[in-house]
């Protein structure tokens, strides 16, 4: 298995994939200042400021909880379960995860892997919350990227050595703010997980049953 630094999947991952097979790079195009996706983002500034305000309030509460001494394991693993339920759309990013799989899965597969997605995302990160250092995290800006997300610019600045740059996609869901994806070093996180899970099924003979039994382990 190939793993990022495990101090930057804690924080930058402050929800979302874990323990990919292979890293399979996402690098994000920027427009120039003269294409309309540009004028987009001029356009929908606001929403782009909403959706800043958000990935930095989101972080700053992940930060405060995993810093607080007098909080338990299990009291930061409830913390961390609850700013995952509040910050991402974990339905959207479990279905992506699955890939094309999702199709052929019944309804009562599709139900349990989600719930085995999500179990899965909070018992790995909660096993690394130790791992935590004092590292700071900084938004710096945001750009649109198609017609409906957002891809908000932050680091993560360790204590010594380079910051670690981190992209969150966010959509506005329902009228709700939601991660999508992380994007680490240019890296999805979102497709690192599909590859692992493709991979898994694949050597199961193609049944979408033999990830859920690797889940519920």
């Amino acid at each position: 298995m190939i793993t990022l630094s495990s101090k930057t999947i804690l924080l930058a991952g402050i929800a979302l994939i874990s323990l990919p097979m292979s890293a399979n790079a996402a690098k994000l195009e920027r427009p120039s200042l003269s294409t309309p996706m540009m004028m987009h983002n001029v356009a929908t500034q606001t929403e782009g400021e909403k959706a800043e305000k958000f990935i930095n309030s989101m972080g700053e509460s992940a930060v405060g909880f995993l810093s607080d001494p007098s909080l338990s394991k299990s009291q930061k693993q409830k913390e961390f379960k609850q700013l995952l339920n509040a910050s991402f759309d974990m339905k959207t990013i479990g279905r992506f995860a699955l890939g094309r799989n999702w199709r052929s899965a019944t309804p009562p597969e599709q139900k349990e892997y989600l719930q085995l997605f999500e179990n899965m995302i909070v018992n790995v990160y909660s096993g690394r919350f130790g791992e935590y250092q004092g590292e700071k995290f900084n938004v710096d800006g945001h750009r649109a990227d198609g017609k409906k997300d957002i891809l908000v610019n932050s680091f993560i600045v360790p204590n010594s050595g380079s910051k670690v740059k981190v992209d969150w996609r966010v959509r506005n869901t329902n009228g709700s703010m939601k991660v999508i994806d992380v994007i680490i070093e240019g890296v999805s996180m979102s497709l690192t997980q599909r590859s692992d899970f493709s991979s898994v099924i694949q050597r199961g003979g193609g049944k979408v049953e033999v990830l859920l039994e690797h889940l519920r382990k």
